[in-house]
């Protein structure tokens, strides 16, 4: 992946809204957001399942066959496309049928979508699929950063700062370097204060490699910190002990974080084996909104030294 692309998704000019209209309420205005401090266009999508299929948003008990559903549909859409209009924003929406990850995944590519937004309610759900099986399947296989608001930060009162507060967290492996890259890049554009965070697992105090472990992440963070120029953000390097998801959730709050930057690949916490793992709880239950970047080959564009911190934890 070139400098140049992470650039460009780094400040989309392009944001696709996908919606099961049941959660407009609360990603709209966060897709507006956007929109606005991007001046991006914005555009609307909502997949009305194949009937055949079985479903895969229960929210809506209605059948898809009918007129009423499509007419029910496309009033929503009109709506939040006219919310977003009278903030001087482009906008349009766009409504069809069939199976609903594919045609998102379609729509993104033909439209050349830089920045996908999503979301879930999820509030009663506490183990597999948290956020549901469309966004789980998007964050397997999108190519675009995906932004993803959870319940909790749906519901999450703004206060005002003077400068946004983004996390990005790194487990300093061999894909961290390009995804430091995007994150100074998304500080940038955000004049943000921004935190390189990774998280070691606990080591009893006093043990001779804690000191250590913590000298060598912190100098692999301030490493990251050389991927680009910086003028506009303020960096800071910090290496915490615990359970790497607990970790994330605690600094992101205590912090009053505004974003959560992390990668997600096939080998992720996103892998169905692993569900739910480090990167999947944090999406569910983020005091903000997280954004998602698939890694995997396409990332590296030059081999790149692995960060081997677990060696050096057991030296």
């Amino acid at each position: 992946m070139s400098t140049r692309q992470l650039q460009k998704w780094a400040c989309p000019r392009r944001i696709l809204l996908a919606t099961n209209l049941v959660d407009l309420g609360f990603i709209l205005p966060v897709a507006i957001q956007q929109a606005l401090a991007y001046k991006a266009e914005l555009r609307i999508v909502h997949i009305l399942p194949d009937p055949k299929a079985s479903l895969i948003w229960p929210d809506l008990k209605v059948s898809y066959e009918s007129d009423w559903t499509q007419k029910n549909a496309k009033a929503k859409l009109e709506k939040a496309v006219a919310t977003a209009t009278a903030s001087a924003l482009r906008c349009s929406s766009y409504l069809s049928s069939g199976n609903v990850v594919t045609e998102i995944m379609k729509i993104a590519v033909d439209w050349k979508a830089d920045r996908l937004v999503t979301g879930s309610q999820g509030k009663e759900k506490s183990h597999l699929h948290i956020l549901g099986s469309v966004a789980e399947s998007i964050f397997h296989r999108v190519e675009v950063p995906v932004l993803a608001i959870g319940p909790h930060a749906a519901s999450k009162k703004k206060v005002l700062k003077d400068r946004m507060r983004i996390v990005f967290a790194t487990p300093l492996d061999h894909d961290s370097r390009r995804m430091a890259e995007f994150a100074l890049n998304v500080a940038e554009n955000h004049h943000a204060d921004i935190s390189l965070l990774h998280v070691s697992p606990e080591i009893a105090q006093g043990h001779p490699s804690a000191a250590r472990v913590t000298e060598y992440a912190k100098k692999m963070l301030q490493d990251l910190l050389n991927v680009r120029t910086i003028h506009r953000c303020r960096p800071a390097c910090e290496v915490v002990y615990g359970q790497p998801a607990d970790s994330i959730l605690e600094y992101s709050q205590r912090h009053s974080a505004d974003m959560i930057i992390l990668g997600a690949s096939a080998h992720s916490a996103f892998d169905s084996r692993f569900i739910p793992g480090i990167a999947y709880r944090v999406l569910c239950e983020s005091p903000c909104p997280v954004l998602v970047l698939k890694q995997g080959s396409a990332w590296i564009s030059a081999p790149q030294e692995t960060v081997r911190i677990h060696s050096a934890r057991h030296e």
